[in-house]
């Protein structure tokens, strides 16, 4: 018994390490994989990644070109996301390993609290990475700097540590980019402990000025033939994707990177210390304490508003549509750009018409949001808009979307999106040229093979599911003035081209219905006859009794088909409604997803909400 005992002791005091930082890769795969998953395909989709010796070239003439270089070939398999949680889990356990070597380096002789301090600046560079606009690159030059000055601290020859830090400083900046700082700070925390034990401080602190200033001269001689102000050539060219911002998180994660492997050289000679250091409710202790805080850390990291976004365009991207649908019930929509994701879903199940007002809507803002020129918001318009056959609005979203990308990277989705609409167009010569980039590509690749062979083939074009129907439902028109302004007439005409096109009335119609315009709404009603329902959507029946009781006094000479339930919602909303508009009844069920509610109380909100926020000028 004993002996099994001593066995599994010794079994747990060599695997306890490796067995936590494993622990460690699995939370961060699961957290990336599943609740943000659509983290990962938002990074994917701003970059397109080729198998090209220009594009390698275009990357390696850059300070920091290699970490790029090699961020945007790992960042193509998040294509696949589990794969894609699994790497940053690789480079984040790697980062604290590094650390973990450096802190013995420099003098830790504890497991604890060592190894668990080993594990912060991980931590604090996956908060940092809460910043969707945090790169890759970042990450991974910060491993290769990092494993570098493990490297660097190994060498105990005088003559071969000095020529290791002459070539490598160069080296690290140009392959790696600005954390050349943080292992110069490696360099000279190296250097201060060896002069510290031999008891030549002095010296050391000149040595370590040296490094310093050689880390400098080598950053403004390799830089001299770069157009690039002097802020970008010491904060990074491509560790942020804005290229005039400078974000400090990449600089916070350096220094929590640099100070706890320093922490190593602090000596622990107390007893009272010693004595904390082996208590086991200590170690337990701080260990819960580590890993609360750094879910509290990570959960105010990843602004909900931001990831919302980002997540509704994921699930769009994967035509998720249940998904949509589940995510509003659960937590109302209410940014135009999500609302117009909701009511695409359910216009992709069919089901808009006759639940549009079950969910929060915000104007004709709900279904086409208003144009803005960055690379998020155009891009699930852009996939109404195809969807809708309005194909060159489509194609002009997405370039629009594409060419505001801040650090000037092509997308791979975007460029599927807008080859699919040059082939809906007849523009084979175009398709083709963007195909031929696809083609050297990872994972668009087989698409982009299988659709070269498509071009010029009309009869095939024609037949495909997709493109050949929304060539029939596209404005066929040469000249063509679009405005969003007047989307209503851009959807009549888009409905007049065929009139089987389910999604351009249902839009038309709910359109105006959030316009709150009854007099188009009923103008158009008729049209619905060319669609071929089985019955008249929900909203469509509210609207079309409310109106009828407006000039009758008999529901049953109502002339269209409408169901009996709808008709007693409609009735009692309305007459609690001319007895008290503010009756706290009209803000429940069934009374506040009827399509009256919309047009009247919430109407009268706005309304109020407007009036109020006027100012007088004279």
């Amino acid at each position: 018994m004993n002996l099994k005992y001593n066995l599994m002791k010794n079994l747990m005091i060599k695997t306890w390490k490796p067995l936590l930082s494993l622990l460690f890769g699995v939370a961060v795969v699961i957290f990336w994989a599943v609740p943000y998953v659509g983290g990962l395909c938002f990074q994917e989709q701003y970059q397109m990644f080729l198998f090209d010796s220009g594009y390698f070239l275009e990357r390696i003439v850059l300070p920091g070109g290699l970490a790029d270089y090699i961020s945007e070939f790992l960042v193509q398999f998040y294509y696949m996301p589990v794969l894609g949680g699994a790497i940053i889990a690789l480079l984040l356990m790697g980062i604290q390993a590094a650390v973990w070597g450096l802190m013995k380096q420099y003098g830790a002789r504890h497991d604890f609290p060592g190894y668990l301090l080993s594990f912060l600046p991980s931590i604090a560079l996956w908060c940092a990475m809460g910043d969707q606009n945090v790169l890759l690159s970042f990450v991974v030059a910060l491993f290769g700097a990092l494993v570098i000055g493990w490297i660097h601290n190994r060498f105990h020859n005088r003559l071969v540590k000095v020529v290791f830090e002459l070539v490598s400083t160069a080296l690290v900046y140009w392959l790696l980019g600005p954390v050349v700082f943080l292992y110069a700070a490696l360099m000279i925390g190296d250097t201060l402990k060896n002069a510290k034990q031999k008891g030549n401080i002095f010296s050391g602190i000149g040595y370590s000025a040296g490094i310093l200033i050689l880390t400098i001269a080598w950053i403004l001689l390799t830089t001299q033939t770069l157009q690039y102000p002097l802020y970008r050539i010491f904060a990074g060219l491509n560790y942020y994707r804005y290229p005039g911002a400078i974000s400090p998180l990449p600089f916070v994660v350096m220094v929590w990177a640099v100070v706890i492997p320093f922490l190593g050289m602090i000596p622990c000679h107390r007893k009272s210390l010693q004595k904390l250091q082996q208590s086991k409710v200590v170690i337990v202790l701080s260990y819960v304490l580590v890993i609360v805080a750094s879910w509290f850390g990570i959960k105010a990291s990843f602004d909900e508003m931001t990831y919302d976004l980002i997540d509704y365009d994921f699930l769009v991207r994967t035509e998720q549509w249940d998904k949509i649908i589940e995510k509003a019930e659960k937590k109302p929509a209410t940014t135009p750009l999500s609302v117009s994701c909701v009511n695409l879903a359910l216009s992709q199940k069919g089901m808009l018409a006759d639940r549009l007002f079950e969910f929060y809507q915000n104007g004709g803002e709900g279904l086409f949001p208003t144009f803005t020129r960055d690379m998020i918001s155009p891009v699930s318009t852009a996939e109404i808009f195809f969807r809708l056959g309005m194909v060159n609005d489509a194609e002009r979203y997405m370039f629009e979307a594409q060419e505001a990308i801040p650090n000037y990277r092509k997308s791979a989705r975007l460029t599927r999106r807008i080859i699919e609409c040059e082939i809906i167009n007849g523009n084979y010569k175009v398709a083709a040229k963007l195909l031929r980039r696809l083609q050297k590509t990872l994972f668009y690749s087989n698409w982009a093979n299988q659709t070269m062979a498509l071009l010029g083939n009309e009869k095939a074009i024609n037949r495909h599911p997709i493109y050949g129907k929304l060539r029939k439902y596209r404005e066929k028109k040469q000249d063509f003035l679009f405005s969003d302004r007047e989307m209503d007439q851009m959807l009549g005409l888009l409905f007049l081209n065929d009139n089987h096109n389910r999604m351009a009335y249902e839009y038309l119609m709910c359109y105006e219905l959030l316009q709150r315009d009854m007099e188009k709404f009923m103008q158009y009603y008729p049209l619905g006859r060319f669609v071929g329902y089985d019955h008249i959507p929900r909203s469509f029946q509210e609207i079309l009794i409310g109106n009828w009781m407006k000039t009758h006094s008999d529901p049953r000479t109502i002339p269209y088909s409408v169901d009996a339930q709808n008709v007693n919602n409609t009735l009692n909303f309305i007459q609690l409604y001319m007895q008290n508009p503010k009756d706290p009844q009209l803000g429940q069920q069934p009374y506040v997803s009827n399509a009256w509610y919309y047009v009247m109380v919430q109407g009268a909100d706005e309304a109020a909400g407007k009036k109020e926020g006027m100012k007088e000028v004279y």
